[in-house]
């Protein structure tokens, strides 16, 4: 299984939608929530979001490469057919 990354903020609606995406796929992930950081924390995921993602949105899913926002095609493909 891939390592999954998922950049969110805890107040997005949006977010929420990848999380239960992941949670109800029974894929494991690390989340970091980067509105619940301390500013310094913040500053440096803010840092490593945009080296994935330039704009710098939310979600950011990185699963060896970058899904961003809601793509739930590119999350099946990439998250289910790699548990398979």
């Amino acid at each position: 299984m891939p390592r999954v990354t998922l950049y969110s903020l805890s107040t997005c609606a949006v977010c929420k939608k990848v999380k239960t995406f992941l949670d109800g796929n029974e894929i494991p992930y690390d989340l970091i929530e980067v509105d619940r950081l301390d500013s310094g924390e913040q500053w440096i995921m803010t840092k490593e979001l945009k080296k994935h993602n330039p704009q710098c949105t939310y979600p950011t899913v990185v699963v060896e490469e970058v899904i961003k926002g809601y793509d739930e095609e590119a999350l099946k493909t990439k998250l289910l057919h790699a548990a398979s």
